[in-house]
């Protein structure tokens, strides 16, 4: 049961961790590839705003859904394991995702367009669980 865990954790924080840079590629090619919205123009001006923008939607609608998953899974994990510090550890880093969601809500989101997506700051926990996930040995068989 430990090693399913350790497994699904392991592709967990992987895919959270790739989702989420999926999102920040997105937002970032269409902030430098995409001409600036004007009055004239309503809705994607072409496709390639239409692709880097649902890559941004995409990727960080999947990464927030994954990285919780991780985040949970990893407390899971570490607690089944009796592993205080990596608890720990994985809280904090869930409050630090929490409060960068805060400031670029305040930061990122009130700009007219920033190359950066707000849910990136999210990254902290699929890599505090991936890193969990490979520092700790498997404990041995009985």
């Amino acid at each position: 049961m430990v090693c399913t865990l350790r497994r699904a954790l392991l592709v967990l924080s992987l895919l959270a961790g790739l989702a989420l840079l999926i999102a920040q590629l997105g937002a970032y090619f269409e902030f430098e590839l995409v001409p600036a919205p004007t009055a004239a123009t309503n809705g994607p001006q072409n496709s390639a705003d239409l692709v880097f923008g649902l890559l941004a939607v995409g990727g960080g609608g999947l990464g927030f859904v994954l990285t919780v998953a991780a985040g949970i899974l990893g407390l899971v994990s570490a607690a089944t394991e009796k592993r205080a510090f990596w608890i720990a550890t994985i809280c904090v880093s869930g409050a630090l995702a929490l409060v960068g969601l805060v400031v670029s809500a305040f930061v990122l989101v009130g700009l007219p367009r920033n190359p950066y997506d707000p849910l990136t700051v999210l990254l902290v926990v699929p890599v505090t669980t991936l890193v969990f996930r490979l520092a700790t040995h498997a404990p041995a068989a009985e």
